[in-house]
């Protein structure tokens, strides 16, 4: 698939320059949508944080994370993405959730 947009890129453009260009903005309207969704993905961790701390519960949970490294992983197979990435993925969100879960919940 990348490799046919690439070519039809190519095709469309009247030199390499123009279609590196052409790529580079795809890039950026890709990058921009990503951290849209970071933003999201993290008003949903927020929520989640408000409620285990309601509730008296720890801001790890194992087993979740688990789940999350094996869906994410196959996901990546499946999507011919380094499952690499998506370990590091997931390890920052994971990371930067539990610090924000215990702020609220006030454990160090």
């Amino acid at each position: 698939m990348i490799q046919t947009d690439i070519q039809e890129l190519a095709d469309n453009q009247s030199t390499p320059a123009e279609a590196i260009e052409s790529l580079r903005t795809r890039i950026d309207e890709i990058d921009d949508e990503v951290i849209r969704l970071l933003a999201r993905r993290f008003e949903a961790t927020h929520e989640v944080g408000v409620l285990k701390a309601q509730a008296g519960f720890a801001a790890l949970d194992a087993s979740r994370e688990e789940r999350q490294r094996t869906r994410l992983t196959a996901l990546a197979h499946d999507v011919h993405l380094d499952e690499d990435i998506a370990r590091g993925y997931l390890e920052f969100v994971v990371a930067e959730s539990k610090k924000r879960h215990k702020r609220l919940s006030g454990e160090k």
